[in-house]
């Protein structure tokens, strides 16, 4: 731990895309920042791309502590998070959507084609779209305007375009799509595909999503961001954890921190304290801090999309270049269908995209024992799309603390409970019937759908809205009841559209914290 004194204009809790661009705002404005964050910065040598060293034997990344999730028939599952500085960004796909303009009135009603304006923004499309326009620009996003028939006004164009050679597989799908009528896109990435927009221009590898970018080619945070408010002022710590948020009254004081190596702590003060550890780290340390009580919404309403994945299996190797195969976008069925059935439900059902294949050895790592190797083998043979659905925030769907299960650092256990609606499996369900036919019409045979349980586009938990009786900050981020203490990343979007969130998380830091300049 590297803290040069103990006392600083702001704190800033997490380096994710929400910490990340609340640091950008006020370094840039000349304030005072320490960055506190419980991950370490990456390595760029070849365990960058070695999905072995990341995911399957002693992961170089993987937290100190666990998460205690119920997801089923409330069976307790311990989860790990890998934990970077620049947060989920070094190790993301780099999609970078914005919400649709319908997304901000709220999440769908089950059995109707309306918004639940108990879930709704307090502002419209309209008034964070320049903070769309600068975050695209920080993070060098590619992409092409107006090609998704979906995608909401916008005054200009991306800064550069994507790749425009289509992989093999990408390509596949592309051409089935358009056969059946659909309208595909080059998704829009936070990839330096021009070499101008970045450290190093993309080479295209198959080595993108779930893995580290050995050549920084991907824009993440710890590339664009962070290195660059190193620079300005900012102080960045890694590898330390915050414990608790003193607080007084209703001024935050100061935050107990902890090296996760040798165990030293020391509390560190500050004039205003941003919260940004993401939507299920965020309402855990305020709910460890002493913040909310029985009746509090802190931690509540945890949503997460119902993602998941179509596997296609095709009689040749789909991918035998090994290029990145994340190219095509298709949301032609975001709004749903036109004539609903029991299997098609009303209203919004989510996007479509092309996805990597999970390599061979995590594969292996997650099949039963006798069919590890035929797994393996088989994956050189599949295509997949992810089908995103929207699911709706529930007051029950929450993170809370269990004092009973006390981690190294004494901090009580992250408990995480979840359950779709009826509803939301729908979507997705209704979505994996489409991908299929995407599937079908490419040459391949769609073997079966894999429902994602992970908590990376994880949202809500601590509500933004213009009443504190059914929120827990305000329009500005600002914790209801509290002079100086803010929180700023997914937990506080009130409802999450069918779209990759990380553009939308930095769009909204950057609003709120420009007001706080």
């Amino acid at each position: 731990m590297e803290l040069k004194k103990k006392n600083y204009e702001y704190i800033i809790i997490g380096s994710g895309f929400g910490g990340a661009m609340a640091a950008y705002t006020l370094a840039q404005a000349g304030k005072e920042v320490l960055i506190i964050d419980r991950g370490k910065w990456v390595v760029r040598d070849d365990s960058c791309w070695d999905e072995v060293r990341l995911h399957v034997k002693n992961p170089m990344y993987r937290g100190e502590t666990p998460l205690y999730v119920d997801q089923k028939r409330g069976q307790i599952e311990e989860m790990w998070t890998d934990d970077t500085v620049g947060g989920m960004s070094t190790l993301y796909g780099a999609v970078s959507f914005r919400l649709r303009e319908q997304d901000f009135l709220g999440a769908p009603v089950p059995g109707a084609a309306v918004r639940d304006e108990h879930s709704a923004w307090p502002y419209k499309y309209e008034e964070l779209a320049p903070y769309y326009d600068k975050a695209e620009k920080l993070l060098g996003i590619a992409g092409i305007a107006g090609a998704d028939i979906t995608e909401p006004p916008r005054k200009t164009d991306y800064l550069h375009a994507p790749e425009k050679k289509l992989s093999t597989p990408s390509a596949k799908i592309w051409q089935a799509s358009e056969k059946l009528g659909l309208h595909p896109f080059y998704l829009p990435m936070a990839i330096n595909f021009s070499g101008k927009y970045g450290k190093e221009k993309c080479i295209s590898c198959s080595t993108c999503d779930h893995y580290l970018c050995k050549i920084e080619a991907k824009n993440d945070l710890s590339v664009m961001i962070l290195s660059e408010l190193k620079k300005k002022g900012a102080t960045v710590i890694d590898n330390t954890r915050a414990l608790r948020i003193n607080v007084n009254g209703s001024k935050a004081e100061s935050v107990d921190i902890i090296d996760q190596d040798s165990c030293q702590s020391v509390t560190v003060k500050g004039k205003k304290i941003i919260v940004a550890g993401g939507a299920l780290h965020s309402p855990y340390l305020l709910l460890c801090s002493g913040l909310g009580g029985d009746d509090s919404l802190i931690g509540r309403y945890l949503y997460r999309h119902a993602n998941g994945s179509v596997i296609g299996l095709f009689p040749y190797k789909t991918n035998p270049e090994k290029k990145l195969q994340k190219q095509a976008g298709i949301a032609d069925y975001y709004y749903g269908a036109v004539f609903p059935s029991k299997e098609q439900p009303i209203g919004v059902w989510g996007m479509i995209q092309d996805v990597s294949s999970i390599g061979k050895e995590v594969v292996k790592q997650n099949t039963p024992a006798g069919l590890k190797s035929i797994a393996g083998f088989l994956t050189d043979y599949f295509i997949n799309l992810q089908c995103m659905a929207e699911d709706i925030p529930q007051y029950n769907n929450r993170v809370f603390i269990n004092n009973a299960k006390r981690d190294k650092f004494g901090m009580p256990g992250l408990m995480v409970y979840h359950r779709y609606l009826d509803r939301d499996l729908k979507a997705r369900k209704a979505l994996y019937k489409k991908a299929r036919r995407i599937i079908l019409k490419a040459g391949g045979l769609p073997v079966f759908s894999m429902a994602f349980n992970t908590y990376s586009h994880a949202m809500g938990t601590c509500k933004m809205g213009v009443d504190k009786n059914n929120s827990v900050v305000d329009p500005e981020c600002k914790v209801w009841g509290m002079d100086n203490l803010y929180v700023m990343d997914a937990s506080v979007m009130p409802s999450g559209g069918s779209v990759n969130p990380s553009l939308t998380i930095a769009a909204l830091s950057l609003k709120a914290s420009a007001q706080l300049v």
